[in-house]
């Protein structure tokens, strides 16, 4: 079983798709957007857009910045104001 990790096209919630949802309808779970996956590409209902699965990969490299950015922004606040 494949299973590909990729962000949602509307909300970027991180979802996990494996080779049993082909074909299927699927829905993000944070915003609710409905989805059909055909092969390498994701179908959404709603507006009928394509988008490629490669596209729509979730790299952790991206989540870890995120990360390092709140953590400084966090530190770096002056609370003695």
């Amino acid at each position: 079983m494949v299973i590909k990790v990729i962000k949602c096209p509307s909300c970027g919630e991180v979802l996990e798709l494996s080779d049993m949802y082909e074909g299927m309808e699927i829905q993000c779970s944070l915003c609710g957007l409905s989805m059909i996956v055909k092969g390498d590409e994701l179908l959404v209902l709603d507006t009928n857009e394509v988008y490629s699965i490669e596209s729509l990969a979730f790299e952790e490299e991206e989540e870890e910045e995120f990360e390092e950015e709140f953590e400084e922004e966090y530190y770096d606040y002056d609370y003695e104001e």
